[in-house]
């Protein structure tokens, strides 16, 4: 699968850097997969922001802790772990689960897809 940016003043395809991925609302994010757990590493309004952080992080060798590792959007509620996040002042659930992996596993590929269970597709380093 090729990654490729519309740039609307020159109308030409771009093929994107390693590990940067473009959202349907147009900002970047930076992902890698390390083993079989897809790291989400931020999002940037720009390409170049984008570009910027991927050289910090291969720098420090990804030994940056990416943000998937923090338990946003993971909510404990009686022996239970709950994905949620407000979308337009909403708390929407995008499930239960019995372990703190496994909500992590769903909460990064919700990351991943924008929130969009619609855009959930296969991943390519």
């Amino acid at each position: 699968m090729s990654k490729y940016i519309y740039q609307n003043r020159t109308r030409t395809f771009e093929k994107l850097p390693k590990y940067i991925y473009q959202r349907k609302n147009g900002w970047f994010e930076i992902r890698k997969r390390i083993g079989d757990v897809l790291l989400y590493w931020g999002s940037f309004p720009t390409l170049e922001e984008a570009q910027l952080h991927k050289a910090y992080y291969i720098g420090k060798k990804w030994k940056v802790d990416p943000s998937f590792k923090s338990k946003r959007h993971i909510i404990k509620r009686n022996n239970k772990y709950v994905v949620s996040k407000t979308i337009d002042g909403k708390a929407v659930s995008y499930g239960t689960f019995d372990n703190l992996e496994d909500a992590m596993h769903e909460r990064d590929v919700c990351l991943a897809c924008n929130w969009d269970y619609n855009l959930i597709c296969e991943w390519e380093d």
